[in-house]
């Protein structure tokens, strides 16, 4: 019965449908050529299609199976978003293949899934209600691609996804300090396809934050995610990578800018809490606001114009000129986010069909927002607050309470969607809400494939994998050669200083953290420990000019170097141990076989090797990263500096700032004979730096 009653109904939905999207047509403008097509698509979809476009989400495992099958087959989801978190990669030499499989399999099940029929029973649930198609006999769903979403920030990890099989891009900030928007654009290009050729057609990025205001010591900091820390020149190298993107990808890769409104002045990690902008909305305009206005100005190049905002959890204080009165965050107030998209800048944009698309649902920031005991994750709610603030494309990551693990995620998606289709039947404004939203989605699909949903022309890569990745691993090294920044002293006062001698030696430190692709992956080191010592051989060794022996060169990790400067005074002894510290190194028989000579030698610790290194060192070289709270030996450096810096002796000091350049200050930067802003830490940049101790950067 309730089946006849639902298909009874469902022309007269339709009719009511088609007057709603009426009543959409003036938010959206009509320059887009597929505002039409899209109306026509949203009016042959049953609500619970409408409503699965809605989602953007995560699930775990590297192939097309369980969960994510049933939500795309089931629930219509609208895209996914791969993680490394999540295992969505392998992390060997076969990922490319392994991705490119992955991405095909879940666009198959989008546009070539199985109609499922209904069931005969007379007691026919919700849940059963969304995995049936609620449409007249000889009618087929739906069939609408994939978004497929990654953030692919370079520099390896943490920011990079997929990190196996495709060129190694530096980060943001190494292609803002080269100063050239024509570098951007060929990093955004090779990044646009190869993305694009192994089935992705969104891209979480750029991020346009302009970091004015670094929070050092603090994990929330941007680091080298920012371009820089110039409104204009955010804004020149955004557009150019943006540009670079479309070209790469032919068109078929999304780009979804980030964190809007900007966070470069937030207060705390924004994953972690919600932080604070003290800023009126005239004084955000000038700083935060301008990159964003660079990438969706209608005047603009229709290349650099961005097709979404990604929504930070922000919140701004004195937003409308009351310092006393504060926003909620930006990805959850409708109030504040109209105010944004009202803006002249972002008004033409918006009309034409502009995204908005909220950040990771489902983070820590999040949940203490909501409850801040950390007792409850109000999912329905967190979900429609960020709909109904103005975000048209849901992120749901980790949606679930901290800790309640990867069964609740998919539970509380389902749950949420099964909500959302109840509210959908009996809110009109709901209802008039999601329609408009789901129509600016399917016009960003249609542009992407060129108005066909067809599975020729959505599984079909227009775009190819190059094998040889000669000519973009050149260009990343000639942008690696150009971020260099002498940061002190002046090039007057280094003229000639750095060319290492035949004889001098030469002491690396290298700050060592490592992370997994996957879960069962193995761990692999950010740098390794003889990074700059083999590249140094390699470049400058006996098998090339022959400047530099072996001999001449000893590794450390940071972990050695703090342990050393750890150990009291009186554990370093700088002396030859005594025999009774010696140990065993081996049994020889004396010629006539009547005794075993005991041959003894040193045990020398890896402290004491660190300290017999520094007494004879001509150089001093310290590759580091950032000063991360949580990983104790990441200040070595400024240990080293402020505790012991007679350990330097005569020695030349250098420091390689492989992250960002600003956690040492003037005092310890005058203690050292160079300092070098190189940004990034991939192999060219390595390569780079090591050029430098012989004067052969520019």
């Amino acid at each position: 019965m309730r089946r006849r009653i639902r298909r009874f109904l469902y022309p007269f939905l339709l009719i009511l449908v088609a007057l709603i999207v009426q009543e959409t047509q003036p938010v959206l403008g009509q320059e887009d050529g597929y505002l039409a097509q899209a109306q026509r698509f949203l009016e042959s979809m049953a609500p619970e299609e409408r409503i699965g476009q809605l989602f953007l989400v995560t699930f775990a495992g590297p192939t097309a199976e369980e969960e994510i099958k049933e939500l795309i087959l089931d629930y219509h989801v609208g895209g996914v978003v791969l993680l490394s978190r999540n295992d969505n990669f392998i992390g060997n030499a076969d990922s490319v293949q392994q991705v490119t499989a992955l991405n095909r399999s879940l666009q198959e099940l989008a546009v070539l899934g199985e109609l499922k029929s209904e069931e005969a029973e007379e007691d026919f649930s919700l849940e059963q209600f969304f995995s049936a198609t609620p449409q007249t006999e000889g009618d087929t769903r739906t069939q609408i691609p994939l978004f497929i979403g990654i953030s692919h920030e370079g520099d390896g990890p943490p920011f990079t996804q997929l990190q196996e099989g495709l060129t190694k891009l530096p980060n943001a900030s190494a292609i803002g300090a080269t100063w050239n928007p024509e570098l951007s654009r060929t990093i955004g290009s090779i990044a646009g396809t190869e993305l694009s050729a192994v089935g992705f057609n969104m891209l979480l990025g750029p991020s346009l934050d302009v970091l004015e205001s670094p929070l050092l010591f603090s994990q929330g900091d941007l680091g080298t995610r920012s371009f820089g820390g110039d409104p204009y020149w955010v804004s020149v190298m955004g557009q150019a990578y943006t540009s670079g993107i479309r070209t790469g990808s032919d068109g078929r890769l999304a780009v979804i800018a980030k964190h809007f409104p900007g966070y470069g002045s937030s207060d705390r990690p924004i994953n972690e809490e919600v932080g604070t902008v003290r800023k009126s909305l005239e004084q955000l305009k000038q700083i935060e606001l301008a990159p964003f206005f660079a990438v969706t100005d209608p005047e603009g190049k229709p290349d650099t114009i961005v097709d979404g905002l990604l929504t930070a959890h922000v919140r701004y204080q004195g937003f409308q000129g009351n310092i006393r009165s504060t926003t909620a965050p930006v990805s959850f107030d409708p109030q504040a986010l109209s105010t944004l998209m009202d803006l002249p800048e972002f008004s033409q944009w918006r009309q034409n069909g502009g995204l908005i698309v909220s950040d990771e649902l489902g983070v820590r920031a999040v949940e203490r927002f909501y409850d801040a005991t950390g007792q409850e994750f109000p999912h329905r709610q967190v979900a429609k607050d960020a709909l109904l603030a103005g975000n048209d494309l849901l992120f749901l990551s980790s949606f679930s309470r901290e800790g309640e693990g990867y069964q609740t995620h998919i539970s509380n998606i389902k749950d949420t969607m099964i909500w959302f289709y109840e509210k959908y039947e009996t809110d009109q404004s709901f209802q008039q809400r999601i329609d408009e939203a789901v129509l600016r989605i399917l016009m960003l699909k249609l542009r992407l494939y060129e108005g066909q949903f067809d599975a020729g022309h959505v599984l079909t890569p227009t775009t190819l994998l190059p094998e040889d990745k000669t000519e973009s691993e050149a260009a990343v090294f000639d942008l690696a050669q150009q971020a260099i920044t002498l940061i002190a002293p002046g090039p007057a006062e280094l003229d000639e200083q750095l060319l290492i001698g035949p004889d001098e030696r030469v002491v690396f430190f290298t700050d060592v953290r490592n992370s997994r692709q996957c879960g069962a992956c193995p761990l692999v080191p950010w740098i390794q420990t003889s990074a700059l010592q083999d590249r140094l051989l390699a470049l400058y060794g006996p098998d090339a000019s022959g400047q530099i022996q072996p001999g001449q060169l000893t590794s450390f990790s940071y972990p050695q170097l703090n342990d050393f400067l750890l150990q009291s005074p009186d554990d370093a002894s700088g002396a030859t141990p005594e025999p009774e510290d010696a140990e065993l190194a081996d049994n020889t028989s004396t010629d006539d076989g009547d005794a075993l000579t005991a041959i003894v030698t040193p045990t020398i610790t890896p402290a004491e090797q660190v300290e017999l290194a520094l007494q004879s060192a001509d150089w001093i070289v310290f590759a580091s990263l950032d000063n991360d709270p949580s990983i104790e030996s990441s200040n070595a450096l400024q240990m080293f500096l402020k505790e012991r810096p007679d350990l330097a002796g005569s020695a030349n000091v250098i420091v390689f700032a492989y992250n960002a350049p600003y956690y040492l200050d003037t005092t310890e930067i005058s203690q050292l004979t160079a300092y070098f802003g190189v940004y990034s830490k991939i192999d060219p940049f390595i390569d780079a730096s090591v050029r430098t101790l012989f004067s052969e950067s520019p």
